[in-house]
């Protein structure tokens, strides 16, 4: 076999090689932009936590962090690349608690505004879906407040 033709030969298959690692023939499920806004029953938005859609149909999860103004954007792939289609659940997950006041012992004041119902942290209680639709998708929730939570947002014990 001459040179060349083993050259010709080894580039194909460097060519199939590259097509099959970049995704070319991808099996994944196409996603659609999400731009959407958490808020509570009085209108104030959701200033921290983390949202993910799961889509029963699909087996997919998409995820995104909510930020001081209560807008989010999830990804499912990569970060802001939307949902699939389809009916969506929706699940808010908050980390809280008294940890960082008990260690700095009032030295900071920030407003973390307040948390959410714990209800909200499961998609099968949340209470919470949206039909993700081809192209972008603009959706507004509203979640309702923890009750027992000091003025400051803090859970009580």
């Amino acid at each position: 076999m001459s040179a060349l033709l083993r050259f010709k030969w080894l580039a194909v298959l460097l060519l199939i090689g590259l097509s099959q690692i970049l995704g070319c023939g991808s099996n994944q499920v196409p996603t659609h932009a999400i731009e959407g806004m958490v808020e509570f029953e009085d209108g104030s938005p959701l200033k921290f936590g983390n949202i993910e859609f799961y889509s029963p149909e699909h087996k997919l999860n998409a995820r995104g962090k909510i930020n001081r103004d209560g807008t989010f954007t999830v990804g499912t792939y990569s970060e802001n690349d939307g949902a699939v289609a389809g009916k969506q659940q929706i699940a808010i997950l908050q980390i809280s608690g008294n940890y960082l006041t008990e260690k700095l012992n009032g030295q900071i004041n920030h407003d973390h505004g307040h948390l959410i119902d714990q209800a909200h942290g499961d998609y099968r209680t949340s209470g919470l879906e949206f039909l993700v639709e081809p192209g972008l998708n603009r959706i507004q929730l509203v979640v309702r407040k923890r009750r027992q939570q000091t003025s400051e947002g803090m859970p009580k014990h």
